[in-house]
């Protein structure tokens, strides 16, 4: 029996089975995980210290124009590697239940294929666990995210040869042996499947053809399927997961060529993608997708055998905007995410505010693949303004409010979330637009020895987590 009572604002749900009852009462399942992100190439800074050796993140810059940028330096980023305990203690009283953080390849392996690990490396990661675990708050690794060691790309063009496979392989087999035990969700890379919209940003290395673009992802592919295989070996209780970055793709109109052009987009950096971390397969209409790649000539023996093996616990999806797609439009890089709809609002940077794209892609996914799934990213970028000590984003509570109630709509449907992690914790620096575009419930005040001050969202954040979920206004 399923009964469902509408209120202003709020969704009350009782959901009874035969020998189950869950009570999704105004809030949210019991076990529900409440929590937010960082990454460590746009958060940690400390790019030469404990060790670490450069990766292609800390030269980024040197090469690359950002617009909007007025702190163009990564290395320091938000200096979290000398602030973590400050950091945490922040994220204990926001009341997290769970984070995600990355760990940096070129801190473990500062060459990227070391014979030994780097010893400060693994300490830096042992301390944040450390600091995690005193206040029970549940860890999410993320093990690469856009930060390839530089001297890979200079040796062998990184993931453009198969030799990236083993050194990322012995990188996740240390530190899955090292931490054992106290990482309870793993998470192999970060939106892997946006390679095929920015090869450059993502791996390094400008893919020149489609026959290029194919070798680096499936090279991906297979470092993901070594990465399940090694990490359930070594850490049977723990569980593992692919993340899809992806947007939500509308046809431009009911026109049914349109449609079809917006079904190809999802197939091409969605659903194909998805299909081998989730299902083990390539599938024909993502194949068919690379034109004229002779796939013989890539894909070796025994590769579809380890890509069909492994079995995910879990999927990640991140999710900030939808998109509309015509007939006539390239879909072929980045901007394919970012084509606006007439529709809908738009945030600073014209990414398209939709929760309920939100809703649908969790839909998608879910019925695709029957995997239990942790929203991994989700959150609103915006210029920020500190006036007299404070900062009022009020327009960041609309947009992660409207984007829970969507969420728990999706839940009442049927989908199975594990738990839901904003971007991000603190301010830090955003991949292509540098730090003004900022996400955090902590400022971070570049013009005050990186000072943090807690926004209104911070307090909202912490009154939803208490409340699980129960008071979003």
């Amino acid at each position: 029996m399923l009964l469902r009572k509408r209120l202003p604002n709020i969704c009350i749900i009782l959901l009874k089975e035969e020998s189950n009852i869950i009570h999704l009462e105004k809030g949210f399942p019991k076990n529900f995980k409440w929590g937010s992100s960082t990454n460590a190439q746009q958060f940690e800074g400390g790019f030469n210290e404990g060790g670490k050796g450069p990766s292609i993140s800390d030269t980024r810059v040197e090469s690359e124009s950002l617009k909007d940028a007025s702190f163009n330096d990564f290395k320091m980023a938000s200096d979290h590697f000398h602030r973590f305990k400050e950091d945490i203690r922040y994220y204990n009283e926001l009341g997290l239940k769970i984070y995600r953080f990355t760990m940096s390849w070129s801190r473990i392996f500062p060459n990227g294929n070391d014979n030994y690990p780097n010893k400060a490396g693994l300490e830096f990661y042992d301390h944040i666990l450390m600091e995690l675990e005193k206040y029970n708050i549940e860890p999410v690794v993320t093990l690469y995210a856009y930060d390839l060691p530089l001297n890979l790309l200079k040796k062998y063009n990184g993931w453009m040869s198969r030799k990236v496979i083993t050194d990322y392989s012995n990188y996740v087999s240390t530190v899955a042996t090292y931490f054992k035990g106290r990482v309870k969700y793993w998470v192999p890379f970060n939106e892997q499947n946006f390679l095929l919209l920015d090869s450059k940003y993502i791996a390094g290395y400008q893919a020149r053809n489609q026959t290029e673009l194919f070798k680096m992802q499936h090279n991906f592919n297979l470092s993901y399927a070594k990465a399940l295989e090694i990490i359930h070996k070594v850490d049977p209780g723990t569980q593992v997961g692919g993340n899809i970055g992806n947007t939500c793709i509308y046809p431009k109109s009911c026109d049914p060529n349109d449609v079809e052009k917006s079904d190809e987009a999802m197939k091409r950096i969605g659903y194909g993608p998805a299909d081998v971390d989730f299902r083990g397969q390539y599938s024909p209409y993502y194949l068919n997708s690379f034109k004229g790649v002779n796939f013989n000539e890539i894909i070796q023996k025994d590769d579809l055998d380890l890509i069909k093996s492994v079995k995910p616990d879990f999927m990640s999806l991140t999710y900030y905007m939808s998109s509309v797609v015509g007939k006539d439009d390239n879909t072929e890089n980045m901007s394919v995410v970012k084509f606006p709809n007439p529709y809908c609002k738009s945030t600073d940077w014209g990414w398209t505010i939709d929760p309920y794209g939100f809703k649908h892609f969790i839909e998608e996914f879910y019925h695709r693949y029957q995997l239990p799934i942790l929203i991994l990213e989700n959150g609103l970028g915006a210029y920020d303004e500190l006036k007299n000590g404070n900062i009022n984003d009020d327009y960041r509570i609309k947009y992660l409010t409207e984007h829970i109630l969507r969420m728990k709509e999706a839940i009442a449907d049927g989908v199975n979330i594990i738990g839901y992690l904003t971007w991000s914790a603190i301010d830090l620096y955003s991949t292509r637009e540098g730090f003004e575009k900022r996400y955090g419930f902590i400022y971070v005040d570049k013009n005050d020895d990186l000072k943090r001050i807690k926004k209104k969202s911070f307090y909202w954040y912490k009154k939803v987590i208490k409340t699980n979920g129960v008071e979003l206004l």
